[in-house]
């Protein structure tokens, strides 16, 4: 399967966490990457993802909703298992059955973990804000996945 991990876009402060909500420039910012997003997957011919997963904060909500509505996705979900504090990320368990390409809106430092062990390497891939990775995923385990392009900064 083809996974898109994607960091959510710049989030005000506030409490509780959960309820952050996207700035001005984190909407703007997530808008401008996702236009760079669709040339990459269409350079590479990668195709867009079918399916979207995001945690159920504010932040991820609002991101993976734009992100969905600039690649016309209708199929968005909200998973609990993408939330801060979990602890079996590395599992895979949100991920949908479906054998096509997943776009997965997720949180720090998290993301990044995903990358490390499923691409089996030493190197910590942070994502920023509006960063995203695709990994060729063939199992979520170790060493289960290629990271086939890692944009850390959301191009900009």
């Amino acid at each position: 399967m083809l996974l898109t991990l994607w960091r959510h876009g710049e989030a005000a402060y506030s409490r509780p966490d959960s309820q952050r909500q996207l700035t001005e420039r984190g909407v703007e910012h997530v808008r401008a990457t996702v236009g760079l997003y669709l040339s990459l997957c269409q350079q590479r011919g990668l195709g867009i993802p079918i399916v979207c997963t995001h945690s159920p904060y504010v932040r991820t909500k609002q991101t993976a909703s734009l992100i969905a509505s600039e690649l016309g996705l209708s199929d968005v979900f909200s998973q609990e298992l993408l939330a801060p504090g979990q602890t079996d990320y590395v599992s895979g368990d949100y991920l949908s059955e479906e054998s096509g390409h997943q776009l997965v809106v997720g949180h720090q430092p998290y993301l990044s973990q995903l990358i490390d062990v499923w691409c089996d390497t030493s190197a910590h891939t942070s994502l920023s804000p509006s960063g995203f990775a695709i990994i060729e995923l063939t199992a979520p385990c170790r060493g289960g996945g290629e990271l086939l392009y890692h944009a850390p900064e959301g191009y900009l």
